[in-house]
């Protein structure tokens, strides 16, 4: 395990914390906590806001001018119905489905994605750890206070995000005619989101209230949103749009520090929602499969049924602290179970004793729905997962073959487009063992965190995107900014600064100055297959983007947008 983080000084810790705003005495009030991060909390899974070139007054005026263009056009419209028969209203729901959702401004066609971090030329600071974790033995760890040093310069919502890296598996499941099949495929894809914490060891910020990150894979064809919708306690919520399938997730983690090892307990559900041709439900792989347990849930217009599939996330443990040599154990079992089918499959991530052994593997098996097992799944979390047919023909040591993802899939650009090609494209899982998943490499130079190559991607702010992405987005965060630049005391003054303003801004909604807290993107409903509330996409973000991406369009705006661009977003950096 490479040093990192956590470790990035530990063989000289000398030095105090910066008085700039990191104490390590805890304290339980509510106030204390506001101003704290947790500790690990997200092992699961450049400057200042500059004001835009556009002017708030002009903003104003052009969102005046173009609401009163919008009733002239009503009125004119309303006169208009005297005299003409009104045109054939478009359908909505088809016109989504035939477009591609990841056209949008500062996202061109062939969009460069980062794979590497800028250099850090500083060596980075020194800690003593033990001064950190002395006060924090038995606590939760919300009520600790930990330096910015301790940080990766990545925010939770965008680990949140790097559960796509292994999206090709969803979409591979869309190509799968019998259900337990796309059952272990989508098991396949809840595992590998625990593939990127190894190695990596240092959190990722803490968002604050209200900050989001917007994410945007032209290649990949998805698209996703993550926002922080509460703060007591801490909810991260997140919604990815592929051309045929939908991620979403909230979670709120809770970690305790006991003895020489972290416990990290995340709760919520996770949901994925794949678009599949009617065809499939006509195959004999369905007819002969058996009863299932929901009738499927039909769009007879766009030719396909959706399957709904949740599961929850794993306790993680960090052990190795006390002596500095750390490592990240997942523990429990990953249950995936298919809603409409009843196909489910079950991959349990085994705990190592003293000696090491079992240290990441996991092992597993996929169900149909009558219960019978058809899959044996064995291998570890940091490298490869193997699934063997109960019925495989062959040698027992035959080499697994691997499952490729076709690539004429990649032109297809929409909903319509994907469904009809998975309709005529189907493919058939091998009989004989095969590979389920497989880690991907990771690049080395200017890793300073130990980030995955995906990772790296993620806080990158292109000059063209600048413009268009909201005011709120983590890559405007100054204090993470600086934490990737390796400029660390810089960092440290920029996070204290973020959470005292948090903090005041809180006690200005108690005292009335400001409006309630509502999250901006999402809205809290009730899920009848699991049983459980989450966090709904309301929809509107993407629209919202657009309008503001035109406005700065017509102000030539070249820098980041001001608040007054975006309907009822606040200002938190």
């Amino acid at each position: 395990m490479s040093d990192y983080g956590l470790s990035m000084g530990m063989k000289s810790m000398a030095v105090s914390t910066p008085e700039s705003g990191s104490s390590f005495d805890d304290d339980d009030s509510e106030e204390f906590a506001d101003a704290t991060d947790e500790f690990y909390d997200a092992v699961t899974s450049a400057v200042s806001l500059t004001p835009s070139v556009v002017p708030s007054t002009a903003v104003s005026r052009r969102r005046s001018t173009a609401m009163e263009a919008d009733e002239t056009a009503e009125s004119q419209a309303k006169e208009d119905e005297t005299t003409e028969l009104p045109a054939k209203e478009e359908d909505t729901a088809a016109k989504e489905s035939t477009k591609d959702l990841t056209a949008l401004s500062g996202y061109p066609e062939s969009a460069h994605v980062r794979t590497e971090l800028p250099e850090i030329t500083r060596g980075g600071p020194s800690l003593n750890l033990w001064s950190i974790i002395r006060g924090a033995i038995g606590k939760d760890l919300s009520k600790v206070s930990v330096p910015v040093f301790f940080n990766e310069p990545t925010s939770f919502l965008q680990r949140f995000t790097e559960d796509m890296e292994y999206c090709d598996m969803l979409e591979i499941a869309t190509m799968l005619p019998r259900s337990a099949d796309r059952t272990l495929f989508v098991a396949g894809f809840a595992m590998s989101n625990y593939a990127s914490t190894f190695g990596r060891i240092a959190k990722p910020f803490n968002p604050l209230l209200g900050e989001t990150f917007e994410y945007v894979r032209r290649d990949k064809r998805y698209r996703a949103l993550s926002e922080q919708v509460e703060h007591h306690p801490p909810i991260s919520a997140c919604w990815v749009e592929g051309k045929n399938y939908v991620y979403h997730a909230d979670t709120n983690i809770k970690s305790k520090f006991n003895s020489g090892s972290l416990t990290v307990v995340p709760t919520g559900v996770c949901h994925v929602e794949l678009k599949l041709p009617l065809a499939f439900l006509d195959r004999d792989d369905e007819k002969n499969a058996g009863a299932a347990r929901q009738p499927p849930r039909i769009n007879e217009a766009e030719g396909y049924f959706t399957e709904h599939y949740t599961w929850n996330k794993l306790t993680t443990n960090v052990n190795g602290i006390m002596i500095a040599n750390f490592w990240i154990e997942h523990v429990g079992d990953l249950d995936v179970l298919n809603h409409r089918s009843g196909d489910r499959t079950k991959i349990t991530f085994m705990q190592s004793g003293w000696t090491g052994r079992n240290k990441f593997k996991v092992t597993g098996e996929a169900l149909d729905r009558q219960g019978n097992k058809v899959y044996d799944i064995a291998g570890d979390w940091t490298s490869k997962l193997v699934a063997r047919p109960v019925d495989a023909t062959g040698s027992a040591t035959q080499e697994a073959e691997t499952i490729k993802r076709p690539s004429h899939m990649d032109a297809t650009v929409s909903a319509d487009d994907a469904v009809k090609y998975a309709a005529s494209n189907s493919i058939q899982v091998p009989r004989t063992p095969f590979v389920l998943w497989k880690i991907n490499d990771r690049q080395t130079k200017n890793n300073t965190y130990n980030l995955t190559t995906y990772a790296m991607s993620l806080n990158d702010k292109p000059a063209e995107l600048v413009p268009y992405l909201c005011p709120t987005d983590s890559r405007f965060r100054p204090d993470q900014r600086a934490m990737e630049t390796g400029e660390y005391e810089l960092a440290d003054t920029e996070k204290s600064r973020l959470e005292n303003k948090q903090r005041a801004t809180r006690r200005r909604r108690e005292q009335g100055e400001l409006k309630a807290w509502k999250p901006r993107w999402f809205t809290k409903e009730f899920d009848n297959d699991s049983n459980e509330s989450y966090w709904r996409f309301n929809d509107a973000y993407w629209t919202e983007r657009e309008h503001a991406a035109q406005l700065q369009k017509e102000a030539g705006a070249t820098q980041p947008a001001s608040v007054d661009v975006w309907d009822d977003v606040e200002n938190i950096f």
